[in-house]
């Protein structure tokens, strides 16, 4: 059996005037998709976690900008989870041709690309996986701090956090009146199999820089951007394919629906045991 949990849609878009960006890209996009979203009925709350995440804007030559220029093609994507909001009801709201903001931005749009997240019940076996991720701006935190390098740790449990937050009220028996430490996929206890991938991956290679990155209103968050390489041994690979699966479908880290925490696994070897 295949579940869809999460939807993404790729939207190529331009726009009408010039619109330069005082600060971070992404704090553009989410204020685009969230009036998107109410314009159907769709609810976004404000001041708690959205129910999507953002990656930034980019040109055609996959390069981040802060200045949006008519006649020149942009993208973006942006993912939902099914089971916060009725994703069928968020895809519809993309299908117009013209959107203008409340600041008055005029945002016409070319094409949109729907893509689905779906959890197959394969669980695999063991096996060792070599695998590097590209990241875009991204933060994680622990006990409130900021990390800013490529902890596996942390990636793992954010992807994990995702996971089960997307099959919430599916096939995800919860303790704590739903929290997120006792979710069971498969029956397979997720937080045990996150503490143990994360004790078995190394990180072999990474090659980042640190970023600050300007949010407007003087805030600025801590970041970082590059490339690493991880490999991990896991007892149950079609687990961990799900936990890389739900990282590039819906990010990883602090501030997703801003646009941060964007990545890409460039390749992923797995080798059976």
């Amino acid at each position: 059996m295949t579940i869809v949990l999460g939807v993404g849609l790729v939207v190529r878009f331009g726009v009408d005037w010039e619109v330069v960006l005082g600060s971070w890209c992404g704090r553009f996009l989410s204020r685009l998709v969230g009036e998107v979203l109410e314009g159907v009925g769709v609810r976004v709350p404000h001041g708690a976690v959205k129910p999507f995440s953002v990656s930034p804007i980019f040109d055609v030559g996959g390069r981040v900008v802060n200045r949006l220029v008519p006649g020149v093609v942009y993208w973006f994507r942006v993912s939902f989870l099914c089971g916060l909001v009725d994703c069928g009801r968020v895809v519809n709201a993309f299908v117009r041709d013209r959107y203008v903001l409340s600041s008055g931005e005029v945002v016409r749009v070319f094409g949109v690309e729907v893509h689905e997240l779906k959890l197959n019940n394969d669980a695999g076996g063991r096996a060792v996986v070599n695998w590097g991720v590209e990241f875009w701006p991204t933060v994680f935190t622990f006990r409130s701090r900021y990390i800013t390098w490529p902890s596996p740790a942390r990636f793992l449990s954010s992807a994990a956090r995702s996971l089960v937050g997307l099959v919430r009220g599916s096939e995800v028996v919860f303790d704590r009146g739903g929290d997120w430490l006792g979710g069971v996929i498969n029956n397979v206890d997720v937080k045990g199999f996150v503490r143990d991938v994360v004790f078995n991956t190394e990180v072999v290679g990474f090659r980042v820089r640190r970023l600050r990155v300007n949010l407007g209103g003087g805030r600025v968050m801590p970041a970082f951007r590059g490339v690493a390489e991880y490999v991990t041994y896991t007892e149950n690979v079609g687990l961990f394919n799900a936990l890389l699966n739900v990282a590039e479908f819906f990010g990883v880290g602090k501030n997703r629906a801003l646009g941060f925490g964007f990545v890409k696994i460039v390749h992923r070897d797995v080798k059976p045991l």
